[in-house]
């Protein structure tokens, strides 16, 4: 079963019932990006996943008297309906934006397994599949007295914790604190859409012009749909996936049971408000997307129709704090959907202290380019001890024990703290989302491979039981900082100065762009080392214009470009008496003061006092 946890121990099938538990869920070295390096799974390998999942789960792991069919893409409708004539199975719907997708009811008397065998016997059918439940555990520590959020600022405070072991997003909001142009789309058990710590970071559906119409405005399938949906389709299953209440959706995400507004205070609660807690992100628009009911539950073809949802509304993050041992093929492809939109997908790895490499937990494990797993440390740099590993295939780590944040009816949990990876997730989709404010040119394998990269390395940790290492806002964020202050001066008739400030903390170098009267386009000329700030041009010609821009770099990408600057060069020496030198008034483009005569003149002594802003790497 897909039990959705945080902290119980034992591993796939170690359950009194076998049924395998879920969970909610630097190296500082640099790494190149390829999204190609992971390839999709073949239809093949899905089908043979999908059985040997299958043939592994348990009665109850799956919702009795449902399936999932995905037709072959030249299957036409008449096609699909002999199939299931044939069958004797009933349609439910179909499952948009995944074509030949549908939710399928096998006849009374034909168990799940036997329905999804005799699909996958049609040579119509791509796959069939059980519709797995999902359930999220949750476990509460008991020490009620903590003060502060170490997570975010760790001063060795609290239970003992090492200073520093924690994601320096204080440091990170002195460069950005989010934008509201940037959605993340929770996918959980609904969200306190009203709390005074999230209200103003909720998503809104500008396509929904009246909010009480019963009128789809924006004709996505989903009516008044203003602030998210509800895909809850059974209040009350009982022990063998039986669904005993049955529920129609709706547009009312709101949170019965408390993890999903836990998730969105982490990433987005408003900072600096005078109330509560802050977020990693103080600006961000949150997507409510309920998929779990009351107890905990839900059905991949939930999950499916929220990731889709989040896709065509426009997140370009999701938080997935939840997970299974059971492959899914459709879930696979609705990420891989997602993938394809440029969506970035953060998955908590898991809380049963199991190897992920060997026991692949999903989402977390699909190997697909677009999901980062996320493992849980505690406040003194520590795996934590419920959390899930894996070397290959868990990303990074994030604090993820003694973590407060926001519950429904407007409350908090400063009584009752929470532990689990599916607490470290948001962390890492708010950090995703910090860097997608700042790094607006990135793509997401570039956002997922900064965090990755700029990650802290962890000796006891990284390459043993995690790809990577701890999250590190401040780190990732001002990788690539912009070059700013840009200043160009000449004394010489073939050669011009230039200075810079260096704020960047993880580039390889700076590239030198240069572009000469009447030319139309920059061109680099040279790159310079890590942690310069000046170079000299001594290619140019005498009494000539040349503009200037400068960017850092490294393997992952380029910084934005800094200021523009301009320098034109003295003419060049007539011969005879005399001696001396031309001095021509030098200037910087887009910037508004003007060089005074103690700079023309004297630009060598510019040069030593012009210092470069000090950098801080942690």
């Amino acid at each position: 079963m897909f039990l959705y946890g945080c902290g119980s121990p034992g591993a796939p099938g170690s359950s009194g019932s076998g049924q395998g538990n879920l969970s909610f869920n630097s190296d500082g070295g640099e790494i190149s990006v390829s999204a190609a390096s992971v390839s999709v799974m073949t239809i093949d390998e899905q089908r043979t996943k999908i059985l040997s999942a299958m043939e592994a789960a348990p009665s109850g792991s799956y919702k009795a008297g449902e399936i999932i069919v995905k037709f072959k893409s030249e299957t036409d409708h008449s096609q699909i309906a002999d199939v299931h004539k044939k069958i004797n199975a009933t349609p439910i719907k179909k499952i948009t934006n995944l074509n030949g997708l549908e939710l399928v009811k096998p006849p009374a008397g034909m168990s799940v397994k036997d329905a999804v065998r005799q699909y996958m016997a049609d040579p119509a059918v791509e796959y069939a599949e059980p519709n797995y439940i999902v359930k999220i555990k949750t476990t509460l520590p008991n020490d009620i007295y903590f003060p502060q959020q170490w997570a975010l600022y760790n001063t060795g405070q609290f239970a003992d914790g090492i200073a520093g072991s924690d994601i320096k997003a204080y440091l990170a909001w002195d460069i950005t604190k989010g934008s509201n142009a940037v959605t993340i789309a929770v996918i959980d058990t609904g969200i306190d859409y009203n709390h005074n710590d999230l209200v103003l970071n909720i998503w809104n559906n500008s396509g929904e012009t009246n909010c009480v119409d019963d009128i789809d405005n924006d004709g996505n399938g989903y009516v008044d749909d203003c602030i998210g949906w509800d895909f809850v389709t059974c209040s009350v299953y009982d022990e063998n996936g039986i669904c005993v209440t049955p529920k129609a959706p709706d547009n009312d995400p709101w949170d019965d049971y408390g993890h999903g507004t836990f998730v969105a205070g982490i990433i987005g609660a408003k900072g600096n408000n005078a109330i509560g807690i802050a977020g990693v992100m103080w600006n961000v628009k949150i997507m409510p997307l309920k998929v779990f009911n009351s107890q905990g539950y839900t059905t991949i073809s939930a999950i499916v129709d929220a990731i889709v949802y989040a896709v065509n509304k426009g997140a370009k993050i999701i938080n997935e704090s939840f997970g299974g041992y059971e492959f899914s093929a459709t879930e696979y492809n609705a990420l891989n959907y997602a993938n394809s939109a440029g969506v970035f997908v953060a998955a908590a790895a898991g809380n049963e202290s199991i190897n992920n490499d060997i026991y692949p937990l999903y989402p977390a494990s699909f190997n697909l380019p677009n999901i980062i797993s996320v493992a849980a440390t505690d406040q003194k740099d520590m795996l934590a001890s419920f959390s899930n590993f894996g070397p290959n295939s868990v990303h990074v780590a994030a604090p993820g024990v003694y973590i407060l944040s926001t519950m429904p009816d407007n409350g908090y949990s400063d009584k009752e703290f929470w532990a689990g990876t599916s607490l470290s997730t948001p962390y890492v989709s708010g950090v995703a989302g910090l860097l997608m404010t700042y790094y607006q040119h990135f793509d997401i394998y570039q956002i997922k491979s900064t965090i990755e990269a700029y990650s802290d390395y962890l000796t006891n940790i990284s390459g043993l039981y995690i790809k990577h290492g701890r999250l590190n806002a401040y780190r990732a964020v001002s990788s690539l900082l912009v070059p700013s202050g840009l200043a160009a001066s000449s004394t010489q008739p073939e050669s011009i100065n230039l200075i810079w400030n260096d704020n960047a903390t993880g580039e390889s170098g700076y590239k030198i762009e240069r572009m000469g009267a009447g030319e139309a386009s920059f061109a680099q000329i040279a790159d310079v080392s890590a942690n310069s700030a000046s170079y000299a041009d001594n290619s140019v010609a005498a009494s000539q214009t040349y503009t200037y821009r400068v960017r850092a770099y490294n393997s992952i990408g380029n910084s934005l470009y800094s200021n523009e600057a301009s320098a034109t060069t003295p003419a060049a020496p007539s011969g005879g008496g005399g001696g001396g030198c031309s001095v021509v008034p030098v200037y910087a483009k887009d910037q508004t003061e003007s060089f005074d005569a103690a700079f023309i003149v004297l630009s060598v002594v510019a040069v030593a006092v012009f210092t470069r802003r000090k950098k801080t790497s942690l």
